[in-house]
């Protein structure tokens, strides 16, 4: 908008009459319509979280599909970033992140810590999910499982990715063989240390 600001008051006005001619009901109903709402966002986020397991287990039709969702979701955060950026100029608020500044501060350079409560439970059909104490400036958390012996670092495969902390269900596995479980919490590439083990038994 500072371009504006060095030209003549005649151009200006020839200038802000183009803009009205062309900024018809119409062409404000069409930029309206383009904008996402909160439901289309979450439809784009939920996509892109569930996918974003297959792309850590390798399967190329999976890699492809987290892929595709995650450049569905980053023009998204730019519509909406370039929205809220354009329209600072007249409410300087809208530009800044919905979080309290004192949560900002006290939470924003805390190292993450190990979820110390982890625990199985089971539903009314017998499938067993888990959960636990969401902890401070986590945004999510990778559930790992084994089969094999859980001393050993190789033996552990990612098993999900949430950003919840309760009734996460605990699909995919072999529950004829005995499944360790643990987790850690990850912050942008910040990643915290394993929670406590837990254990879910054959049936």
């Amino acid at each position: 908008m500072a371009h504006n600001n060095n030209i003549p008051h005649p151009e200006m006005v020839a200038k802000s009459e183009e803009v009205r001619q062309g900024f018809t009901t119409e062409v404000r109903d069409y930029l309206v319509s383009l904008l996402l709402t909160p439901e289309s966002y979450d439809v784009l986020h939920e996509r892109f979280e569930k996918s974003v397991t297959g792309f850590y287990k390798g399967d190329p039709e999976k890699v492809k599909e987290c892929e595709e969702a995650r450049r569905d979701l980053e023009q998204a955060i730019s519509v909406i970033q370039g929205v809220r950026k354009a329209l600072s100029v007249v409410d300087p608020s809208v530009y800044e992140k919905p979080e309290d500044s004192h949560q900002k501060s006290s939470t924003a350079g805390a190292a993450l810590a190990a979820a110390k409560d982890l625990r199985i439970f089971y539903d009314k059909g017998g499938q067993p999910y888990c959960s636990f104490t969401k902890l401070p400036g986590s945004k999510g958390h990778e559930i790992w499982f084994c089969t094999g012996e859980p001393g050993v670092e190789a033996n552990w495969s990612l098993l999900m990715w949430s950003t919840t902390c309760q009734k996460m269900y605990l699909k995919g596995l072999n529950r004829t063989r005995t499944n360790y479980l643990k987790l850690r919490c990850k912050r942008g590439n910040e990643v915290g240390p394993w929670s406590n083990m837990i254990i879910l038994p054959p049936v």
